[in-house]
């Protein structure tokens, strides 16, 4: 039984890796536009045939859209995985075709600055919505280096940019799975006044807070805040959405300092910034109700 799902796994992993090779190829032929018209057959093929896709779909966009119909709930999850698909495709695009580019823009990118100035280092919590990983892309403009924590898969099908390209990233790497999570380079980084981006949605192991996302209750990790505490530094919370078919658009949707005086004030403090973070991941979903990529039952953390 072991041996038949690791070789369902293994047939599994090379059918994925198959996919994203025809559509590097698509996107190396026919530009930026054969990649996405590709996409079109395939996404409506996968959420036709996939029973699975609506099972893990159906967690979110009935808390997003409540009083939707059965058919209604058919088209969005189309409309979800289409969305994440596009995203995909201009992660290939900026990663296999030189000078490739998106048009975009950071609202407050001032803001993010006056921050970094402050020389206390900087911690841009992210989240699975939206094109973040080609957003990353643009942060070479910052003043100082930018870390991304990551966990960092170099043998996944669906390659990051950086990892399609001949040149380095406009980033350092730490990997969230090194020793002790990859937390004290982390905190050195901020100590020389750096950047470091971390993915805020997703709760592996550690320290967490419990809070309501969509009238349900979440678990949502404590790590950034945590770190940005124990060196002074602030936080702003940066999301990035797909605006158009080659536009995306960055902005920081909140900043705040995780301080707390006694230690029997620090669970507070956490629990306030976990409540901040997903009230600008609400706020932010309002907009963009179909860019939201965690695929699977979120709300059983």
């Amino acid at each position: 039984m072991a041996d038949a799902t690791i070789g369902r796994k293994t047939f599994m992993a090379r059918l994925e890796a198959l996919g994203h090779f025809f559509f590097y190829v698509a996107l190396k032929l026919f530009g930026h536009a054969g990649g996405r018209v590709l996409l079109v057959p395939v996404v409506f093929v996968y959420v036709l045939c996939s029973r699975k896709i609506h099972r893990t779909t159906k967690h979110y966009l009935k808390r997003r859209f409540p009083d939707e119909s059965g058919w209604t709930y058919w088209w969005l999850t189309y409309r979800n995985v289409l969305s994440f698909g596009q995203v995909l495709v201009d992660r290939g695009w900026l990663g296999l075709i030189q000078n490739a580019t998106l048009d975009g823009e950071c609202v407050e990118f001032d803001t993010l600055t006056e921050l970094i100035n402050e020389g206390k280092g900087l911690v841009l919590l992210t989240g699975h919505v939206g094109n973040w990983q080609s957003a990353l892309a643009q942060l070479g403009g910052l003043p100082v280096t930018v870390h991304a924590l990551m966990q960092y898969d170099q043998q996944a099908a669906a390659k990051h940019f950086f990892d399609l390209q001949s040149t380095a990233p406009p980033f350092e790497i730490i990997d969230a799975d090194s020793e002790f999570g990859g937390m004290i380079e982390a905190a050195a980084a901020l100590g020389r006044g750096e950047v470091v981006t971390i993915m805020g949605d997703r709760f592996v192991k550690g320290s967490s807070s419990i809070v309501d996302f969509l009238g349900d209750s979440v678990r949502i990790p404590n790590g950034a805040y945590q770190l940005a505490s124990s060196v002074g530094a602030p936080v702003a919370i940066l999301l990035a959405a797909k605006t158009g078919r080659k536009s995306y658009q960055l902005k920081i949707w909140d900043t705040f300092y995780p301080e707390y005086e006694k230690r029997d004030e620090r669970d507070k403090m956490l629990l306030d910034c976990s409540t901040r973070y997903i009230k600008a991941i609400e706020e932010y979903l309002k907009l963009y109700p179909c860019q939201w990529y965690n695929f699977y039952y979120f709300w059983q953390q």
